[in-house]
C-alpha cells in the first residue's frame, strides 16, 4: 500500500510539483542514513525536546512510516522535509530510511521547511523570525508574499521579524521560554538596548505577565527626563526608576530644601484602584 501524504493540504496546494504522483508505485526508495544531509535552510535549531524523544521511541518500535522528501545534492541527498524523522532514525539505530526524491529550487526548499515547521508549531519566535528574514533577504520575498505562503497576516510576519532587533540577552530569554513573544514585543517599544535588558531583568525577577510588563515599560518611557539646565540628584533619579518599576507607573520626585513631593501618575479609574490597593496593602 502506498504511503499516505500527511504533510498537509497547505503544503500540497503551495508546492504541487513536489508532491504530485506521490501515490504512484514505486512511491519511495530506501536510502542509507549516511547519504542524507540536513536542510541548509532548516529554521529549527533545537531538536532535543520531549516530542523528539517520543518520536525516537516510536521509530524504534515501528520504524519510519512516512517517507522523507529529499532532493539530489552534490554528495547524496539533501532533506526537504522530514529532518526530525531522519534524526530520530539515527538515534534509533536505523541504517536506512524511506525517501521520495523530488526536484526543488533553493527558495522552495526554504519555504517548504518553514511551512512544515509552522504547521507543526515547532519553531520558537526567534527561529521563525530568522526564517522570514532569510526569505526576504536571500530570496527577495516581500512580507505580503511570505504571509500568503505561511497563512499568517502580514502584520504578524512584520512583528515577528522585528524581534531580531532585540539584544541577544532578550532573544536568549525568549528562546529559553523565560519570557513570551508578547513580553518581547513590549520590550521593543524601549529604544535603548540597555533599557530593554534592564526591563527584562525586572520582568523575570518579578514574574510579570505581559500586561504588567507593558505597564512597567510605559512607566519607564514616561519617567521624567533630566533637563539640560538642571542636574537631578543621581540618588533621586535611581529612586524614581526603582519606585516606577515596582508600581508599574510613572513616578516623579521633587525635592526642596526642607520638603518635597512624590508624584505618581495614573490613567483611568482601574489604574487608580490598582495603585491604591498596592499602597494600602504594602508593596
Amino acid at each position: 500500500m502506498p504511503p499516505k501524504n500527511s504533510l498537509g493540504r497547505g503544503l500540497g496546494a503551495m508546492f504541487p510539483d513536489l508532491l504530485k504522483n506521490i501515490g504512484d508505485k514505486p512511491s519511495f526508495v530506501m536510502c542509507g542514513i549516511e547519504e542524507l544531509s540536513p536542510n541548509r535552510f532548516q529554521p529549527r535549531r533545537a531538536f532535543d525536546d520531549d516530542d523528539q524523544r517520543e518520536l525516537v521511541v516510536s521509530v524504534k518500535k515501528s520504524g519510519i512510516i512516512q517517507p522523507l522528501i529529499v532532493r539530489k545534492a552534490e554528495n547524496g541527498y539533501e532533506i526537504i522535509a522530514g529532518e526530525r524523522r531522519w534524526r530520530a532514525a539515527q538515534a534509533a539505530g536505523l541504517t536506512e530510511v524511506p525517501v521520495i526524491i523530488r526536484t526543488a529550487e533553493d527558495r522552495e526548499l526554504a519555504e517548504l521547511s518553514l511551512i512544515e515547521n509552522i504547521q507543526r508549531e515547532a519553531l520558537n519566535p526567534i527561529e521563525e523570525a530568522d526564517a522570514y528574514q532569510t526569505l526576504m533577504t536571500r530570496f527577495s520575498l516581500s512580507q505580503e508574499e511570505i504571509s500568503a505562503r505561511v497563512g499568517k497576516d502580514r502584520s504578524t510576519v512584520a512583528n515577528t521579524v522585528r524581534l531580531l532587533k532585540l539584544p541577544d540577552a532578550v532573544k536568549q530569554a525568549l528562546t529559553e521560554k523565560a519570557i513570551t513573544a508578547g513580553h518581547a514585543r513590549a520590550l521593543l517599544s524601549l529604544e535603548m538596548p540597555g533599557e530593554q535588558i534592564g526591563a527584562l531583568k525586572v520582568i523575570r525577577k518579578r514574574g510579570l505577565n505581559v500586561r504588567d510588563a507593558e505597564r512597567l515599560i510605559q512607566s519607564l518611557k514616561k519617567a521624567p527626563v533630566k533637563k539640560k539646565s538642571g542636574r537631578k540628584d543621581p540618588f533621586l533619579a535611581d529612586l524614581e526608576r526603582e519606585i516606577s518599576s515596582r508600581l508599574l507607573a510613572p513616578v516623579r520626585i521633587r525635592a526642596g530644601k526642607r520638603s518635597g513631593t512624590i508624584e505618581i501618575r495614573y490613567a483611568g479609574n482601574e489604574e487608580l484602584n490598582r495603585l491604591a490597593h498596592m499602597l494600602l496593602e504594602g508593596l
